[in-house]
């Protein structure tokens, strides 16, 4: 343990790599995996090997410089943790950090590590990177092994890295997929579709409106009804998940946060009709998500549709603009992006197709480049 909550170990290195931090649900060889909860803490086994996402980053250079801090079994997003404390945002420390990665991006947004790696399931790479002012990737459903990563919801659940730009998640994408590239894209103007789901605040909705402009990208606004169906899905699919891989721990629910026992408990009720049913709504959104993606470059909308809420003020709906894209699969790039009256810095969602992550943060690195700030 560290008294800096941003860290639940740190690790000597040597050497010139790149420095890499882990997220505390990932194995690290020689380390317990404890996913920052007393339940699995108390019983967690230093880690015989480390995950594959690790050990190829070690054969490419990178040091491991520390294990960092997240919320209780990766189940929420607004990034507080009683237990282990509460990583502190590093715009504004009245703010929440975002979850449930929120030490791997405070890492990155302090400059502790050059690439952090996270974990997203609902929006828990995105959220924390929105609410850092960094950027971050979620990674195509199955792309990125998992192997060695605490579970939550098995077909829900992916690896990314987070970093202070898009060049820090190329980076961070051959730590993973030694080989990756990002791809060269004609200098043809980009097409987008601008997907506007409702009640995101205006100033967020105009930065994100600018940025696609200078950067010259063509944008259709596209409006999805059943958004909201999308979104009860995903959550229902992560619950019934999520109560098979950590009902054991009802076991010691004084070593559980009480909202962690109460989600877990009210999860055995999702029937598996439901489960079934949420797969066929999935199958829908990838159908309509695809259609968009063949006519245009990427999908483009915002990761949070307010600022980060203050400490004590916590706001639901933090995921309403990212899990429905965990539902499809889809890769996501989030960045940030100014605000015209300079309020907190907006970020902004880019959604490329399957396995495309090499074209989508191409795209991502036009925007960044053209609203460097």
């Amino acid at each position: 343990m560290t008294n800096d909550a941003t860290w639940l170990l740190r690790l000597e290195t040597h050497g010139d790599g790149p420095r890499l931090a882990v997220k505390d649900c990932i194995d690290v060889a020689g380390t317990p995996t404890t996913v920052a909860c007393p339940a699995v803490m108390e019983h967690a086994q230093l880690a015989a090997a480390d995950a594959p996402v690790v050990q190829t980053a070690r054969e490419q250079g990178a040091r491991i410089v520390g294990k960092t801090n997240l919320v209780e079994l990766c189940r929420h997003i607004d990034g507080i943790n009683p237990w282990t404390g509460t990583p502190v945002n590093p715009i504004d420390p009245g703010r929440l950090p975002g979850g449930s990665s929120s030490g791997s991006a405070v890492a990155v947004a302090r400059g502790e590590a050059d690439v952090a790696y996270g974990t997203d399931t609902g929006g828990s790479v995105r959220v924390p990177a929105a609410c850092c002012g960094i950027a971050g990737l979620k990674t195509t459903a199955g792309r990125i092994p998992t192997h060695g990563v605490f579970e939550f919801s098995r077909t829900l659940d992916t690896v990314g890295p987070l970093a202070r730009d898009v060049s820090g998640l190329a980076l961070g994408m051959r730590m993973m997929e030694p080989g990756f590239e990002v791809s060269e894209i004609d200098a043809a103007p980009l097409t987008a579709a601008r997907l506007r789901p409702p009640d995101v605040e205006p100033a967020i909705d105009e930065a994100v409106d600018s940025a696609l402009t200078a950067a010259g990208v063509k944008v259709v606004d596209v409006t999805v009804p059943e958004w909201e169906e999308w979104i009860a899905a995903a959550n229902d699919i992560m619950g019934a998940e999520g109560y098979w891989a950590h009902r054991h721990l009802l076991d010691h629910p004084d070593r559980l946060e009480g909202r962690d026992v109460e989600s877990i408990r009210s999860e055995a009720e999702i029937s598996p009709a439901r489960v079934v049913e949420c797969r066929r709504i999935g199958l829908a959104a990838r159908a309509v998500l695809g259609a968009l993606l063949e006519e245009h470059a990427f999908l483009a909308l915002p990761t949070l549709r307010i600022i980060p809420p203050r400490l004590g003020e916590v706001k639901p709906g933090l995921t309403y603009l990212t899990v429905p894209l965990n539902l499809a699969g889809l890769p996501v790039a989030a960045l940030p992006i100014p605000r015209a009256d300079g309020v907190f810095p907006a970020s902004l969602q880019l959604v490329g197709g399957w396995y495309a992550e090499e074209k989508l943060l191409a795209a991502a690195s036009r925007v960044e480049a053209a609203i460097r700030w």
